[in-house]
């Protein structure tokens, strides 16, 4: 069995081209329903804290999964992150155990990188992007939209607009200083990142209430919220609400109120179109499924050598 912690993992994802996370992302979702993935439960605790259980089966690569996942806010001055996760990975048609897999650093790149697919399949031809909420997350949406960017050789200048946090605006800026064609702003408030831009991602993760007025969202604007949360005025009047799976945003509290929602696969696969033209305004709403959580695990796997142990399962026939 596998050992694969959260610097062997990290080591091996600062060796690999981003783009390569956009193209797992969308092989995942072309394939979703080749994929085994129930609903994930989710284990409430106090002061917000939680768990969510995400299993996940791919017969046709012999791979399934089960993600524990959760935050938990630091208790005894642990140096830990709030964000743990891990995965046990599984030969389907045995059930052996293959690998005991970080999942905090898959779960960073997996959320970054579909964020930066569905700005690539729905944002209009401009090019002004709002973001918010400059953390890991972002750094992994923009560090892979840029790769694809390359990869398609798309050179127009992006104006990239900051909301100013702690100084995460300088990090951010300092960390794509020498990327051709991007310039950045700062901004002081939400509105001023939101007003204009042809694209709004937000990877906060916790709001209270939305950022910003219906007016601020121009004509044929894309907004990712990551974590769903800050636009739930954008619900009553976006033309087009996308996701990874419907199923799992019906309980959301203007779900019956949406005019159009599809999920993304939907579009991949030409059964619905995307985008109709730079007039409408589209909200994508990736809640998060286990099949990419399971795509990147096994290609982890099968990429790094990891330490093996071993593990007794049971092999022959026993007797309490």
């Amino acid at each position: 069995m596998k050992v694969l912690d959260f610097e062997t993992i990290r080591k091996a994802a600062k060796s690999m081209n981003p783009s390569i996370w956009y193209d797992w992302v969308d092989e995942a979702l072309r394939h979703k329903a080749e994929f085994v993935c129930p609903p994930k439960p989710r284990m409430s605790q106090a002061d917000g804290d939680y768990f969510n259980v995400m299993p996940a089966m791919y017969e046709k690569d012999n791979v399934a999964m089960v993600k524990m996942i959760g935050r938990h806010s630091i208790k005894r001055a642990e140096k830990r992150s709030t964000m743990m996760g891990d995965i046990l990975l599984y030969e389907a048609d045995t059930g052996i155990l293959k690998a005991l897999m970080d999942a905090e650093y898959i779960t960073t790149l997996r959320t970054g990188a579909v964020a930066a697919h569905s700005a690539f399949q729905f944002i209009c031809s401009g090019g002004t992007l709002g973001l918010i909420g400059l953390g890991n997350i972002m750094t992994v949406f923009f560090m892979t939209l840029l790769s694809k960017r390359y990869d398609k050789g798309i050179h127009r200048l992006l104006t990239v607009k900051l909301y100013k946090h702690h100084d995460q605006e300088v990090r951010f800026a300092e960390r794509f200083k020498d990327t051709d064609n991007v310039s950045f702003v700062f901004c002081d408030t939400y509105e001023d990142v939101i007003r204009g831009s042809d694209l709004v991602v937000s990877a906060v993760t916790r709001a209270t209430e939305n950022f910003a007025s219906d007016d601020c969202y121009k004509p044929g604007v894309t907004v990712i919220p990551v974590c769903t949360l800050g636009f739930q005025n954008c619900d009553l009047f976006f033309d087009q609400v996308f996701t990874d799976e419907i199923e799992q945003i019906r309980g959301f509290k203007y779900f019956d109120k949406f005019k159009s929602v599809h999920n993304v696969t939907d579009v991949l696969l030409g059964r619905v179109p995307g985008r109709l033209n730079d007039k409408q305004r589209i909200l994508v709403y990736n809640y998060g499924v286990g099949i990419h959580d399971l795509y990147f695990a096994e290609q982890f796997y099968h990429a790094i050598q990891g330490t093996e142990v071993e593990y007794n399962f049971c092999k022959e026939k026993y007797f309490i």
